[in-house]
């Protein structure tokens, strides 16, 4: 529709084809596709000119409306694009955000607004808002009733853990009530009971004794191939090691609960702010 639309503009194939960048014979094909579809001729053609049909003048009126609306669509992008600049203060969850896949999204933000000034602390520890130098928090878990507004991004898949040393001589478990008496290292963050929520909101009846407690879910991985016990852990986090071994993952007839990663801001902050683009930008790319 848009090239019958130059076509018409220009007053000829050959016009309408310098102007669009195409060779006459692709616009005219174009055109030609374009009847067929319709079952009706749009332009008469002769050596020296082209005149509408009645059916032409209607899809013409109708293809300047699709132009135009194309047009405006494209340069409201274009100033918002232009206009996104300042400085955004991010803390990231580091245990997801400063590895791929997850990292990429944030590279590919920076990339397409060159004037925004991103400042971004990778943590797992979280961060109140309030009162604190951050724009917006990027969080793994389950979220509480707060003042805040969120977005939920994605979810995390976990996995039970554990090492082939720490494995030798137990018998792999059937049921996570055969974890009982197992170590575990724990996140400081989360009761380990939380870690241990079925989706359908089930815990099970054990009380596991914690070996080591740390804030850090990298932390957590490398005590756990150290043999120091058994965790649960984001899989993207250990896929390399449960690829060659060093790391097993434990089967016990439990489905653990995946926690959501979100955005977080304060509720007072407009749909025009640079913290509202960049939470819509996140979830537009990974949704």
């Amino acid at each position: 529709m848009a090239i019958f639309r130059s076509v018409v503009d220009a007053g000829s194939f050959r016009a309408a084809a310098k102007v669009l960048g195409l060779s006459p014979s692709v616009v005219s094909q174009h055109v030609s596709q374009l009847e067929d579809r319709l079952g009706t001729a749009l332009l008469y053609r002769s050596t020296r000119k082209i005149s509408l049909t009645v059916a032409g003048a209607d899809l013409l009126a109708a293809s300047r409306k699709m132009v135009q609306a194309a047009n405006e669509g494209l340069e409201a992008v274009q100033r918002r694009t232009e206009r996104l600049s300042g400085r955004l203060r991010i803390a990231a969850a580091g245990n997801i955000w400063e590895k791929a896949p997850y990292i990429d999204h944030l590279v590919a933000f920076a990339r397409q607004f060159p004037k925004v000034e991103l400042s971004v602390s990778f943590s797992d520890q979280k961060v109140d808002l309030i009162g604190s130098e951050f724009d917006v928090a990027l969080r793994t878990g389950w979220l509480e009733n707060s003042q805040y507004k969120a977005c939920k991004i994605f979810e995390i898949e976990r996995v039970f853990i554990a090492a082939p040393s720490y494995l030798a001589g137990r018998t792999l478990p059937k049921r996570v009530e055969d974890l009982a008496h197992w170590d575990w290292v724990k996140l400081t963050q989360l009761p380990l009971m939380k870690h241990l929520t079925s989706p359908s909101g089930e815990t099970p009846n054990i009380n596991p004794n914690i070996a080591v407690e740390v804030d850090s879910v990298a932390a957590i991985c490398n005590f756990v191939k150290g043999g120091i016990g058994i965790a649960t852990v984001p899989r993207h986090m250990v896929r390399d090691e449960l690829h060659n071994g060093s790391l097993i993952a434990l089967s016990p007839n439990w489905e653990l609960m995946s926690p959501g990663t979100y955005a977080v801001w304060p509720n007072n902050i407009s749909k025009d702010s640079l913290t509202h683009r960049f939470v819509q930008f996140l979830v537009e790319r990974i949704s």
